[in-house]
């Protein structure tokens, strides 16, 4: 088993909101958006297919006839993250490198138009498909385990499942948006501004080895 550094990006939140984050975890959308956040259990192994975690990387704003057409995002039971990721340009034998915080700052600023929240977490990985296991995460990123094309692999991500326990979240890092384009164009992450460090977090090198993110 590997223990995956990741980073989660979230925009619109509060102070008080990281806070219940760390009680509860970071949820996915279709616990979310369940009447009274009652999450059924019993309809878990449905949600979590091939099918849909497909759909989740590749057709996530589309509209699913599974679900009476509303946008797949709305029902979905995977949650993004990244830890990076490493393109390879045969023509110019060079690689290119994408650093985790790179992309998590697209999605905490809403594609670049607000403030939000860096969450640093971490994932399980058993370096297999393991779809249908809640406990496992999946690393789209790797090409030797998800072998067909996605333009959006490049993301690096690895995709939770229904919930990452709060447990698994070390802390978040405010960033304004001026602060997280700054970062971008001089190519580096600093200290941010803020940072709210969870008090329910268990290091996971207590008990395995841990794997980071790319930097």
């Amino acid at each position: 088993m590997i223990i995956q550094q990741v980073i989660k990006g979230i925009s619109g939140l509060d102070d008080l909101a990281v806070k219940d984050i760390f009680k509860t975890g970071i949820v996915c959308n279709w616990w979310r958006n369940q009447p009274k956040g009652i999450l059924p259990r019993d309809r878990i192994p449905e949600k979590l297919t091939e099918r849909n975690l497909d759909w989740h990387q590749n057709s996530y704003n589309q509209p699913d006839p599974l679900e009476g057409n509303k946008k797949f995002s709305i029902n979905t039971p995977y949650i993004s993250t990244t830890a990076g990721t490493v393109e390879r340009d045969v023509a110019r034998r060079t690689n290119t490198l994408t650093p985790a915080w790179k992309i998590a700052f697209y999605f905490a600023t809403d594609g670049w138009t607000s403030d939000g929240w860096l969450f640093y977490c971490h994932l399980f990985l058993i370096g297999k498909r393991a779809v249908a296991l809640e406990s496992f995460s999946e690393e789209l990123r790797e090409l030797n385990i998800y072998t067909g094309f996605s333009p959006y692999q490049p993301e690096g991500e690895i995709a939770g499942k229904i919930v990452i326990p709060g447990a698994q979240i070390e802390r978040g890092d405010f960033w304004s948006l001026s602060d997280a384009q700054q970062a971008l164009q001089n190519g580096k992450l600093p200290f941010p501004v803020r940072s709210l460090a969870n008090s329910n977090f268990l290091k996971p090198d207590a008990y395995n080895n841990l794997r980071g993110f790319l930097i």
